[in-house]
């Protein structure tokens, strides 16, 4: 708080007097600054003690909105680099989960950043996790964002930001999916729908498709896949990178290693058709938007909606691949060799989709219950002494 001289920005001439007060709050981040000018020193003095009254109300009505989702979000983040552990938890941190954690805030609670934390209510709470369910969010990645937002509410809680025993937005809220109740998978009879309609209606992300289907690559994968690895000639694709969505740049592969994926009698005019196009980018397909903006699934289900059949995510195409392979007759270990999947516990869920463990083995038991030169009808009344139909 001050009365000061105050000259032209420019010419550096006299204008007035200024006077200036800055309060900050004692219990929050909370700040605020005014200013007036005025033609006397004695008159910029009655005004600073006017603005001090003013500034004191409006921070009192501040604090009792609380602190900023955006302040909260971003002092955890600097704690927790700075002390490479979870601000509220004090347990080690990496960081790259700093950097997921953020990924995740940014995107999913991008419209909470300019809310005081006391405004965000149940309700709200609510509302992000219902729209993650219908933006396709595995319930593995909603369950880390709950985690992640209750983490941000107890640090601030630990810090004074918000009032103790204070409860965020999704506290409590219930969530019971869990990954296998969105296992969704198209049929033989589907995938061919799928993709005879994308081709005559020429649509732009066939050969995307038409890609993801034959070679279980991940979408990540395939917006990273450069033409250099390509192998026409060898008739294969070298998997070597994925797309890092966070610092817009190639990184290794999910399971950490490069792999080879088959390019069959189908795939391979489409491939060559890509290997002539936009020769300028190293890269074999081009760069949607809805692509850029991690938005293909529901470029995806859109279009499945469009033409009548089941409507899946983009990933589903990933596990129509595996799920009709195993069903052909494919063994795992191929199948897994193929589509990078390194832990066979992720993986038994498409077995369990296939049904390819279970195949005829309850053959026997027909075979025990009713012997084959009988009818059911025949063995029933033998069993049971019942008189045979005339």
């Amino acid at each position: 708080m001050c009365v000061r001289e105050k000259f032209h920005r420019k010419t550096k001439d006299f204008v007035g007097w200024e006077a200036y007060v800055h309060l900050r709050s004692e219990t929050t981040d909370n700040h605020v600054q005014l200013y007036k000018t005025c033609k006397t020193k004695e008159a910029a003095e009655k005004a600073e003690k006017v603005l001090i009254r003013k500034a004191a109300e409006k921070l009192k009505a501040a604090d009792a909105r609380g602190s900023y989702w955006k302040v909260l979000v971003t002092r955890w983040e600097l704690d927790a680099r700075k002390l490479k552990r979870n601000p509220a938890t004090l347990k080690p941190i990496s960081e790259k989960s700093i950097i997921n954690n953020m990924s995740l805030l940014n995107v999913w609670t991008k419209d909470w950043m300019e809310r005081p934390c006391k405004e965000l209510s149940i309700k709200d709470g609510k509302d992000l996790l219902m729209n993650c369910i219908s933006e396709d969010l595995r319930p593995s990645t909603i369950r880390k964002l709950k985690t992640t937002i209750n983490l941000v509410f107890r640090y601030a809680e630990l810090e004074g930001f918000v009032p103790k025993d204070s409860k965020g937005p999704v506290h409590g809220v219930p969530f019971d999916l869990t990954d296998g109740d969105n296992d969704e998978i198209l049929t033989v009879t589907e995938v061919q729908t799928f993709l005879h309609e994308a081709k005559r209606q020429q649509h732009v992300w066939y050969p995307v498709w038409a890609t993801a289907l034959m070679t279980g690559m991940r979408s990540s994968e395939l917006y990273a896949l450069k033409k250099e690895n390509v192998f026409l000639k060898e008739g294969f694709i070298r998997v070597k990178e994925s797309w890092d969505w966070v610092n817009k740049c190639a990184k290794s592969t999910k399971a950490g290693y490069w792999r080879t994926a088959p390019i069959n009698s189908a795939l391979r005019p489409i491939i060559e058709e890509l290997m002539s196009q936009n020769l300028d980018s190293p890269f074999l397909f081009p760069r949607f938007k809805e692509w850029e903006r991690s938005e293909q699934a529901a470029v995806v289900r859109a279009f499945c909606q469009e033409i009548g059949i089941r409507s899946v995510r983009f990933h589903t195409l990933r596990a129509c691949f595996a799920t009709h392979l195993l069903a052909m007759g494919v063994d795992q270990a191929t199948i897994m060799a193929i589509g990078g999947w390194s832990n066979l516990k992720t993986f038994k869920i498409y077995v369990r989709l296939a049904g390819v463990t279970e195949k005829s083995k309850t053959e026997g038991l027909g075979d025990l219950f009713v012997p084959r030169e009988q009818s059911a009808l025949e063995h029933i009344s033998k069993a049971y002494n019942l008189p045979e139909a005339a």
